[in-house]
């Protein structure tokens, strides 16, 4: 059968990656018991990654970091780089060799050396002990906490112990009769166990002197209790063995050393029990690490065998090296062996493989689930069916099986060259309804009926019923016509998914198809799920689910999760399993709903981090994802079938600690060990931070953010660094907060406050000096433009008045002149004609006339050129206007004068008399008033000019107008302050009246060349 792969390369590097560090080790076995064992997933990280040599000695401290004592000095590890320890300036190491390390609860490490001496490392500081603190000068092999809270330790020197200040060799007054200490460990009673080389001995909780067991040992030894409480030896010629029953209530035991096997005994550098009770050991014979899942049976006393390995991991199953010392189990969970050449870490997998299966090229692994729920699998030509805990092989011999389908009781096989059936062990073949030397079988599905759709890219679809096929849709050689995609629903209705991303539901002669218009946005339809009457379909790139007549698709913060989905199965719970190119997700049934109401959905990834031997298997005619009968979800990978727990998946609920290492600014790097000063012209910064969860470091996901910069969290990903550029000087805060692999986050998160200096033009005072200078320009430039300004309207006066005057001279040399002229021939005809003489009064009339003429035209002419401003002052002006106006009325006028007088400008005296004198003459001719005022104050700033009267005040329609409806008047006076630069304002008084107001800027009212202050004085007159 054809096979096509949709795979995009980077799948390609992930199955590198899975090769690569998806390492299981060697099983001992793979019998139906291997079932039941946990699987782990080695990751290894050599000299070549970086990894240190010689490390001979673990420990974890507090923050979660990994301390690593090796023989070229100590180390720190946060899962993903190896940090060398430096001691602060002035303290040092007595020698780089470390040979033990102990974390104590109050968060110092103590550290052991190979030359004896030890040091004690706390807040980052040394403090070294020697033989002139007591200390023995041999090899240090171990370090225990007893009950009480004293600090022990192991030596080729001898035994000490340590009182909070000194240390001291025990002996003969402790009971203790060695010269020599090969081990030390603390029970969870309390009680100190030490292996002197010769024997075991004990020293209970509270007791001041060792006690014999009665058990001999032999130098190299290493001690461990079991979870239900048994200890277990290991020396070197006699083997790892239990002590069962041996404690301080019972210091005798069975001493397993002499056996009558001929193999010989394991012996193991390092033990530890892990907390689900597997025994774990670092070889000494033949190297590697071993895992023992059960070790109680084994517990009689006896010494082990190789035989009794689970699994060992040496060099040629990814080990480092075979030479591997020490063991530590995480906080976690995860277990780390030191070698000589590297460090390898073992993380118990969510994901589990079937142990009978074989993979490589040319093997294909194909699956099934009845409707028992027992699960079948074909692989290697070798048909198994697993139901629980029993396995049976019910064929072999077969011939490549790359897919399978159980329904109605019967077991369909698909090959590359056939399709058929089980029966009684063997495959029963069945005609095909294409020819060719090569057809491919796109898709399958059970009618219900014990027949069968089939879907062939050369033929279409088809339909196997009472053993006769019969052609149902699609052409032959149509590219797309051939379903990629089956499902039979509870009604008997087809389902039909197309390479174009089209589904098609047949129901006898109904057919209904669904586009991309139907919401359907899924790319090529790969798979189907049914449950009652749900519908899910999988695509190219995403799940959809069908609600009504539409599709509603599942949305997805990464879309990327939901590429080349090829299976999808769904659980009583309401939970979906979707085995996709970027793994398994398990999607619960609330973030169900909510990812195809439109909001991102929440999933669980199981990759090859938990185990996941491949990426989901595509192009498959049946789905890649399957439920037993007990709950287990199964799946179809290019690496073989895989198999994932519900109620067994650990969840890691551990936050990861999480820290700021250092700033980076320019070249230099700060450590982040307080707040940090940046020196001027810093504008780029980078802050490297990293968090200590070791289960999976490299899918523990950051967020960060900068106070005064980022607005909110931004998402980096697995980035272990964030850069910041154009920052001005002042003061920062960066936050940032990890989650790991499950995602837990550290809420509390690490911080880091900087500041930049800044440069000499970004201080306070600097910008305090330009704020100054810029007001003083400001208000030169300000006072400079009224300057300008005031020359303008002095010139636009100047010219004006020299226009004025123009036509005052041409009036006088002209029409004065000629009416004068004729002044002079009417008197001379009048003085020729007698008093009774007809006509004389009428001629004398006339002379009266023009005499008034003349002297009105003198009148203007002299108000034309301006002798106001000049001759005469403003006041004497204001008052020969009132005098004049008011000749033939009873109101009382008065002048009024505040501040000292000071000459005006010609042209500024002119406009502002023409408008006090519209506004007296208004007064007097409409206002009905019995007293006017008209008062002249004298400002530093301005001249001010107002005119009241107590008439009957102005209408309110005229004063929001501003003028007078057939009247020019006011506009005139409005248009005059305008071109002076002047405001007037025109209000009605209380309880009656009216004042006019005009303001003149000073630097257009006075005459420029006086320099004189007025002195404020008070004068009026009549």
């Amino acid at each position: 059968m054809k096979r096509r792969a949709r795979i995009a390369p980077w799948l390609v590097r992930l199955s590198v990656c899975l090769l690569c560090t998806g390492i299981h080790g060697q099983p001992a076995d793979a019998g139906a018991g291997a079932w039941a064992r946990e699987q782990f997933r080695q990751t290894v990280w050599s000299v070549e990654r970086g990894a240190p040599a010689d490390i001979w000695a673990l420990a974890q401290d507090p923050d979660g970091f990994l301390w690593l004592g090796t023989g070229s000095g100590l180390y720190r590890f946060d899962g993903v780089a190896f940090e060398r320890f430096e001691p602060a300036q002035g303290e040092s190491f007595r020698t780089n060799n470390i040979t033990a390390l102990s974390m104590q609860p109050d968060g110092t490490l103590w550290i052991g050396l190979f030359h004896g001496g030890a040091s004690a490392l706390r807040d980052g500081h040394l403090t070294n002990y020697s033989a002139r603190d007591g200390f023995p000068t041999s090899m240090v092999l171990a370090f225990a906490r007893d009950g009480g809270g004293t600090l022990w330790a192991a030596s080729r020197g001898g035994l000490a112990r340590f009182d909070g200040k000194r240390w001291q060799i025990v002996g003969a007054d402790w009971g203790y009769p060695a010269e020599r200490a090969d081990w030390v460990m603390t029970d969870r009673d309390g009680t100190l166990w030490v292996a002197t080389g010769e024997e075991l001995l004990y020293l209970a909780r509270g007791a001041r002197r060792f006690a014999r067991t009665g058990v001999g040992t032999v130098r190299d030894t290493a001690v461990a209790q079991a979870p239900d409480g048994t200890l277990w030896l290991s020396d070197g010629p006699q083997g790892t063995r239990a002590l069962p029953g041996l404690s301080a209530a019972h210091p005798r035991t069975i001493d397993g050393a002499v056996t009558g096997e001929d193999s010989a005994p394991v012996h193991s550098k390092r033990l530890l029990f892990d907390r689900q009770g597997h025994l774990w050991g670092t070889e000494a014979m033949h190297g590697g690490v071993y895992r023992i899942d059960a070790p109680s049976p084994l517990a009689d006393g006896t010494a082990l065998r190789a035989s009794a390995f689970d699994a060992l991991h040496d060099r040629g199953h990814g080990l480092p090296s075979n030479v591997a010392v020490p063991l530590l189990e995480d906080r976690e969970g995860t277990l780390w062996v030191g070698t000589n050449l590297g460090l390898a870490s073992y993380h118990a997998n969510n994901v589990r493989t079937p142990p009978d299966t074989r993979v490589g090229p040319g093997i294909n692994t194909a699956l099934a689930v009845d409707a028992e729920g027992a699960t079948w699998l074909a692989n290697g030509g070798v048909l198994r069916r697993h139901s629980g805990a029993d396995t049976s092989v019910e064929a072999t011999g077969l011939p490549d099986v790359n897919a399978m389908l159980h329904a109605d009781g019967t077991l369909w096989l698909m090959g590359s060259s056939y399709l058929g059936r089980l029966e009684h062990g063997r495959l029963a073949r069945i005609a095909v309804p294409v020819t060719g030397p090569r057809w491919s079988l796109e898709a399958v599905a059970a009618d219900g009926a014990g027949g069968l759709w089939a879907s062939f890219l050369d033929g279409g679809l088809f339909h196997l019923r009472d053993g006769a096929w019969k052609h149902v849709e699609g052409s032959t050689g149509r590219s797309g016509s051939a379903p990629t995609a089956l499902a039979v629903d509870r009604t008997g209705r087809l389902w039909a998914g197309y390479p174009d991303g089209r589904v098609m539901s047949i129901d006898g002669a109904n057919r209904r198809i669904y586009r991309t218009a139907d919401g359907l946005r899924v790319g090529g339809i790969a798979t189907f799920a049914l449950r009652g009457d749900e519908l899910m379909v999988g695509g190219d790139h995403g799940v959809a689910r069908l609600r009504g007549e539409r599709f509603e698709v599942l949305a997805s913060a990464d879309p990327s999760m939901l590429v080349g989905v090829s299976g999808i199965v769904l659980t009583r719970e309401g939970d979906a399993w979707i085995n996709g190119s970027r793994g398994v997700l398990r999607v619960r049934a609330a973030e169900l709903a909510r990812g195809f109401g439109g909001s991102p959905a929440a999933f669980d990834l199981f990759d090859y981090h938990d185990g996941l031997p491949g990426i989901a298997l595509q192009a498959t005619p049946v789905s890649t994802a399957a439920v037993d009968g007990t709950g287990r979800a199964w799946f179809n990978t290019n690496q073989g079938a895989a198999w994932i727990d519900p109620a067994q998946v650990r969840r890691n609920t551990a936050p990861p600690a999480t820290f700021v290492q250092a700033l980076i600014a320019g070249d230099r790097r700060y450590p982040a060990a307080g707040a940090v000063t940046l020196p001027r012209r810093t504008s780029s910064v980078r802050l490297a931070y990293t968090a200590t969860s070791l289960a999976m470091p490299d899918r523990v996901r950051f967020r960060y953010r900068l106070d005064g910069v980022d607005e909110d969290w931004q998402e980096a990903g697995t980035r272990r660094e964030a850069s910041y550029a154009n920052l001005g000087p002042g003061s920062y805060r960066f936050h940032v907060s990890a989650a790991n692999e499950d995602g837990v986050w550290n809420e509390q998160g690490a911080s880091l406050a900087f500041s930049i200096e800044p440069q000499f033009f970004q201080t306070g005072w600097f910008r305090a000096l330009c704020l100054a200078i810029g007001a003083l320009l400001a208000g030169g430039l300000y006072l400079w433009r009224l300057r300008l300004m005031a020359e303008r309207i002095h010139l636009r006066l100047e010219e004006r008045t020299r226009e004025r005057e123009r036509i005052a001279r041409e009036l006088h040399d002209t029409l004065l002149q000629g009416v004068q002229g004729l002044l002079l021939r009417l008197q001379a005809l009048a003085a020729g004609l007698g008093r009774d003489a007809p006509g004389r009064q009428a001629l004398d009339t006339a002379v009266d006339r023009a005499r008034e003429m003349l002297v009105e035209g003198r009148d203007r002419i002299v108000a034309l050129r301006g002798e106001t401003g000049e001759g005469m002052r403003l006041v004497q002006s204001l008052r020969a206007v009132g005098e004049e106006v008011g000749q033939e009325c009873d109101t009382v006028f008065q002048v009024a004068v505040e501040g000292e007088e000071r000459p005006l400008c010609a042209p500024a005296a002119n406009e502002v008399l023409d408008i006090a004198r519209e506004a007296i003459r208004n007064a007097f001719l409409h206002a009905q008033a019995d007293r006017i005022e008209v008062r002249v104050t004298y400002q530093p700033q301005a001249l001010r000019l107002s005119v009241t009267d107590d008439g009957v005040g102005l209408p309110p329609d005229v004063l929001r107008r501003g003028r007078l409806v057939g009247h020019w008047g006011l506009v005139g006076m409005h248009e005059r302050a305008k071109r002076l630069g002047a405001q007037l304002t025109m209000r009605r008084m209380e309880p009656r009246g009216t004042e006019v107001v005009l303001s003149v800027p000073g630097h257009v009212a006075f005459d420029p060349a006086s320099t004189r202050h007025g002195k404020t004085r008070r004068r009026s007159g009549t």
